[in-house]
């Protein structure tokens, strides 16, 4: 049963919305679902590595000041940029992407996700409660449940018929929203500055 419980709060914490599923779900609206699994990949490649930090203890890192404010004010500047890149981006509804794009999204999902130092907190702090358990048969459950939600979220959100006029709006809109996540770093930087 409490795997059972994990698995969901995983799900749930996955498809909440995050610059994580907002980058997945903007790849499947504006470059299908190939654009969409491959931002997947990228991210749960991400999720892999911290929940490798976990298993291995190495999470207690996160909860460093001086990490938290290095990895805030790196993610906040990434997120900007992206933010800036999404915002001038131009729609083209297309199904598949050349070797170069697939590499750069997947790459820029990848660094999304190990940008957000609020991705190992949240690993850490859902894992805890099992670590005197099956860690092994945690992780797994954690990362089965966090994968399912996010190519969910890929093919669902690739299967939406919207014009090129409706993803540019789409694309101001996540590019607002990945701004205000930027700020929530910028500020848990700024409180682990203020921590030391």
């Amino acid at each position: 049963m409490e795997y059972l419980i994990l698995a969901s709060i995983a799900f749930i914490a996955a498809i909440t919305p995050g610059p994580d599923i907002f980058y997945v779900i903007r790849n499947g609206l504006c470059k299908g679902k190939n654009a969409a699994l491959i931002a997947t990949a990228g991210i749960l490649f991400g999720n892999l590595i911290y929940l490798s930090l976990v298993g291995f203890g190495l999470w207690k890192i996160g909860q460093n000041n001086y990490f938290q404010l290095i990895l805030g004010v790196i993610g906040g500047l990434y997120l900007l940029k992206i933010a800036y890149l999404i915002f001038n981006d131009k729609p083209k509804l297309e199904l598949s992407c050349n070797n170069l794009e697939k590499f750069a999204i997947f790459k820029e999902a990848l660094f999304l996700n190990l940008s957000n130092p609020k991705a190992m907190l949240f690993f850490a702090v859902i894992i805890a409660p099992f670590l005197g358990k099956n860690l092994i048969l945690s992780l797994f459950v954690l990362f089965l449940a966090i994968s399912s939600a996010f190519i969910t979220s890929a093919i669902i959100s690739s299967k939406i018929n919207l014009s090129e006029r409706l993803l540019i709006y789409i694309n101001k809109i996540a590019s607002i929203v990945f701004v205000f996540f930027a700020i929530s770093l910028f500020i848990g930087a700024y409180k682990a500055y203020i921590n030391l």
